[in-house]
């Protein structure tokens, strides 16, 4: 009887180290994701380049360089978009989906839409 209760409480113990270090992952990883600006949904996670739907990150290196994309939408059309270091999102300006984007070469560009290329 009393191994049985043994091993009831070794179960118990076991299953509440592992719900509290599940939690402590979590929170280790929601510290981890914390937004990298006051108005953007960007985390310290995200990747330098096209990253989601529409969304691009300029990493720039501390230089604060501009820089000119070419961004593709869903039909395969091309447009330039000049960009600034940090998160934008290239779907303004584009009437449809923005699939992919990468940078042509330019640089010290003025920030925004130059229409279709």
């Amino acid at each position: 009887m009393s191994k049985i209760r043994t091993l009831r409480r070794a179960a118990a113990v076991g299953a509440t180290a592992l719900a509290l270090g599940a939690g402590l992952a979590t929170s280790a990883t929601a510290a981890e994701l914390r937004p990298i600006g006051p108005n953007s949904s960007a985390t310290v996670k995200d990747p330098c380049g096209y990253y989601d739907w529409g969304m691009y990150r300029h990493c720039d290196g501390g230089s604060g360089s501009t820089v000119m994309l070419d961004v593709q939408d869903i039909f395969r059309n091309i447009y330039h978009v000049c960009v600034r270091p940090g998160v934008t999102n290239l779907q303004g300006g584009i009437r449809w989906r923005v699939i992919d984007a990468w940078w042509n070469g330019g640089v010290g560009c003025v920030p925004g839409f130059y229409g279709q290329a």
